[in-house]
């Protein structure tokens, strides 16, 4: 659970572009919806960063050939990345072929399209990163961890800048968003856990606040 929706966040967006939201529509209706497509944009731009990992249903496999795996008894129509097949059976992770044509295992050739499995059968999951899901209104929750909510916050207001025509301005923005990149890829890391006990903040934590 993520602590701001998207509300709270684009609160903090119209303060930092309090000079230039106007430009966005003549009310703050217009305006507001505006936001919530820039930030649309950011999120689905930074998917791999985000890392909203998912696990489809259970897939019976009887044979060779491309499969359809399901979300919710719906087919899955908002990977960004599959990350591995799982047998639920025996555990065991089905290799990912090198090649289409290369005999054993899973291939996907581009992002929602049918999987093709060779050299395997039984009953399998499907474990994939997912798209950030589209915000609609201020009370969505947004895709993003604490961590991404300065980056985010600049994307969105890079947007900002470009609709004035602010090329320097926005320019600047989009630097400030990728300083905190790293701070982002940091939170998908750290939440695997990096030993049995923990380690201490290092310099490279110190150089990845800075966006090093």
């Amino acid at each position: 659970m993520h602590t701001w929706n998207a509300g709270q966040i684009l609160t903090v967006v119209r303060t930092v572009n309090k000079m230039d939201i106007d430009y966005l529509g003549p009310d703050e209706s217009s305006q507001n919806q505006m936001l919530i497509q820039f930030m649309n944009v950011a999120l689905w731009k930074l998917a791999r960063l985000m890392y909203n990992t998912e696990i489809s249903d259970v897939l019976t496999v009887s044979g060779d050939g491309p499969v359809t795996f399901q979300k919710g008894q719906a087919a899955i129509t908002n990977m960004f990345e599959p990350l591995r097949i799982i047998d639920v059976n025996t555990g065991s992770e089905m290799p990912k072929r090198p090649a289409y044509t290369s005999a054993r295992g899973w291939y996907c050739e581009s992002p929602n399209s049918k999987i093709d499995i060779r050299g395997f059968t039984g009953d399998f999951e499907l474990h994939y990163i997912r798209y950030p899901r589209q915000v609609t209104k201020s009370d969505d929750p947004v895709d993003c961890p604490e961590t991404g909510y300065q980056a985010l916050i600049a994307e969105i207001s890079a947007m900002v800048k470009d609709v004035k025509n602010f090329y320097d301005e926005s320019a600047a923005m989009e630097a400030k968003a990728k300083a905190g990149y790293s701070v982002i890829e940091q939170a998908a890391q750290s939440a695997r856990g990096p030993s049995s006990g923990g380690l201490p903040p290092s310099f490279r934590d110190v150089d990845r606040a800075r966006g090093g």
